[in-house]
């Protein structure tokens, strides 16, 4: 039976949450003050429900511009589960983004979001039409690129998505039908468009690569202009490369002589090339490298290396070995900078126990690892006697354990600034500056 329901708050997860009594209701593509019509079972505990009828409006909510967007039938192609907030207004999105953030640290680090100075965060120059990269599943029977209906496998087959830039979101149009033409059977696509050189590349995953498969790609490759390249991967196989897939971006959109960096669809890079920029800036600011010697962790691409070789003394940049690290050594090969192939915690431990005359000494650090964070950060640091470390993070709960990990090791959390890389979802991203 259809039960009133009055929506309080937004959960970190993304839903709308309301009452019932005591017991929490989270109900997606809701905004605080709406009225919804739900269906609860019985029962205790929390309920997440899908709403059958918004009745009125909360005061931040406004017309998503997306035809995908917000509750229907898989008929209706709507249920997307690329956006989050794509009906609330943005001011909204971040002030949810902040309490959201201050509230993990309180409960996973145990930190005082006031005492450790614990900034308003930087919002996205671009709300939408943001992502210069994303992955798709691709659906075989229809020819085409689509996302799945939030938490399910059923697709939605995008006409349009408001958060890729318009090269990445025309290429994705073409690339379904492409794909099927050249009877190419991708489980997955992760695909990059690079706006400085109006070209894009993709990432496929398949069963399998054979000399066929190659055949194909390359006759993709030659019917879709707009595609320069492809990483063709198959489980258990190392890459196969079709014509040129590595791109270049402008390190700050707009201003192509402040530096260009390789990238590749297969390759962790920050989609969103517009807050990249401030957020590298922000995070070059508050390691100071100048004339220092930097240890970075996590190097990647060479992100945040560049910027910090214009300024370091030298650079010793680690990253597992892989493409990433090939790209990274290509940008920025020179007697500044040092790359190391391996585990970032283990050789920072190991340059930590290093004596004698040919020991490595670093006197600033630079971390940005993936989404499962950097535990055992606290002692590696300390060790090291580094004055000041720089840790960017892209969770905020394992960010907020390795923070703790860190004052448990003597270090202080000089400040921490969120960052709001991914507009229309509930996603943020830390940086913290740590002072022995």
């Amino acid at each position: 039976m259809p039960t009133l329901l009055e929506i309080d708050d937004l959960a970190p997860g993304g839903e709308g949450v309301g009452w019932l009594a005591e017991r929490p209701v989270f109900v997606p593509f809701t905004a605080p003050g709406d009225r919804v019509e739900v269906e609860v079972a019985a029962g205790e505990g929390a309920a997440h429900v899908p709403a059958l009828r918004i009745l009125t409006g909360g005061p931040d909510r406004i017309p998503p511009p997306c035809r995908h967007f917000g509750p229907g039938q898989p008929d209706e192609e709507r249920g997307c589960g690329g956006c989050e907030w794509l009906h609330l207004a943005y001011p909204r999105q971040l002030a949810a983004k902040e309490r959201a953030f201050a509230e993990t640290l309180r409960r996973i680090g145990k930190l005082d979001p006031a005492a450790v100075g614990l900034r308003p965060i930087v919002p996205s120059p671009r709300p939408l039409r943001y992502r210069s990269r994303a992955k798709f599943h691709f659906e075989r029977a229809t020819g085409r690129l689509v996302f799945f209906r939030r938490r399910s496998h059923l697709p939605v087959r995008l006409e349009e998505c408001h958060l890729l830039v318009e090269g990445l979101d025309a290429l994705r149009a073409a690339l379904g039908p492409a794909l099927a033409a050249a009877k190419l059977s991708p489980r997955e696509v992760a695909v990059e468009w690079s706006d400085h050189q109006r070209r894009g590349a993709a990432l496929l995953v398949l069963p399998e690569v054979t000399p066929a498969i190659r055949d194909r790609a390359e006759a993709l490759l030659a019917s879709l202009p707009s595609l320069s390249g492809l990483v063709l991967q198959a489980d258990g196989a190392p890459p196969a490369i079709a014509g040129d897939p590595v791109l270049l971006h402008e390190r700050t959109p707009g201003a192509p002589a402040r530096g260009l960096q390789r990238s590749r669809p297969d390759v962790f890079q920050q989609a969103n090339r517009f807050a990249n920029s401030g957020l590298v800036e922000e995070v070059v600011r508050l390691l100071a490298p100048d004339g220092e010697e930097v240890l970075e962790l996590f190097c990647g691409a060479g992100n945040f290396t560049g910027p910090i070789l214009e300024r370091a003394r030298g650079v010793a940049a680690i990253e597992m070995q892989g493409p990433a690290l090939d790209l990274a050594r290509q940008d920025l090969a020179g007697p500044r900078a040092r790359f190391f192939a391996g585990k970032a915690l283990d050789l920072a431990r190991a340059f930590s126990r290093e004596r004698g005359e040919g020991a490595r000494h670093f006197t600033r650090v630079l971390l940005d690892p993936p989404r499962d964070g950097a535990r055992g950060i606290g002692p590696a640091l300390r060790d090291l006697g580094v004055a000041r470390a720089v840790y960017v993070s892209c969770d905020p709960a394992t960010f907020a354990r390795d923070l703790r990990d860190c004052v448990g090791a003597g270090l202080r959390v000089a400040s921490i600034q969120p960052f709001d890389l991914f507009p229309q979802t509930h996603h943020v991203e830390g940086v913290a500056l740590l002072e022995a």
